[in-house]
């Protein structure tokens, strides 16, 4: 597996450290690097006159994209250009800006993709609440409890009351390996990232919420286990015909 590229940008203005993650890391170190590799090379440079500490002259020649001094002082001569004290200072300012540029086009970039990526998972959690409370789902809760005999599939010893995703690549249309049998406890341990005990409620069967449930374990209306009255044909159905809430 290839591992997932980072970057670490301080932000300008505030005392915060952003981290960008896989391309847009990849690009931001790009786009770093590349600035880096367009420092001056001095390669145009002019012989000039530099007045030095003490009032001194000295002939030195100075890069004209930069204005850094190149080589060692030559042998005084007259007639030279006058030493541009101010090139170096521009350039290190002009540089810096640049700099500055790529951070903020990346902590803005990064932000975007927060935002998105915050929008897509509030869309995909509606969009998978409304699927779990379909007769669809719960026919299938049914059926992989059944296979399971009721039995937590985590500890194979408390009675499974939930069915779990192992992975949403196919939510809606799940192959049945992908769904396992769980007690609650073995669900919260599954979901560590939650700790709203709550959170995946509508996972659980109806039973778990209905008057004659014995926690989502069997139907005391029917004498039956949930599975079996939450089956198609059984005696409540996938769509929970005879669910009643608690009082």
């Amino acid at each position: 597996m290839a591992k997932l590229t980072r970057a670490i940008i301080s932000h300008p203005d505030e005392d915060e450290r952003i981290e960008l993650l896989g391309d847009l890391a990849e690009k931001y170190l790009e786009e770093i690097q590349h600035h880096q590799a367009s420092a001056c090379q001095h390669s145009k440079t002019e012989l000039r006159e530099k007045v030095v500490s003490g009032g001194g002259l000295q002939c030195k020649h100075q890069c004209l994209v930069c204005g850094a001094p190149v080589g060692s002082a030559l042998k005084k001569q007259s007639g030279l250009p006058p030493w541009d004290e101010e090139a170096l200072s521009l350039y290190h300012d002009c540089r810096a800006a640049k700099r500055d540029s790529i951070l903020r086009k990346y902590i803005r970039l990064n932000a975007e993709n927060d935002a998105h990526l915050t929008k897509k998972s509030r869309d995909w959690q509606a969009e998978y609440q409304a699927y779990r409370r379909t007769p669809e789902w719960q026919a299938k809760q049914a059926r992989v409890l059944r296979r399971a005999n009721g039995i937590c599939e985590g500890c194979l010893d408390a009675q499974a009351t939930v069915v779990h995703h192992l992975t949403y690549a196919n939510m809606g249309d799940e192959l049945f390996f992908q769904l396992v049998a769980l007690c609650q406890s073995c669900h919260e341990k599954a979901h560590p990232e939650h700790h709203e005990p709550m959170f995946y409620d509508n996972d659980y069967v109806p039973c778990a919420q209905c008057r004659w449930g014995d926690g989502g374990i069997s139907c005391g209306k029917f004498d039956v286990p949930a599975y079996e009255a939450l089956e198609a044909g059984g005696a409540c159905g996938p769509d929970s015909s005879a669910f009643e809430s608690l009082k």
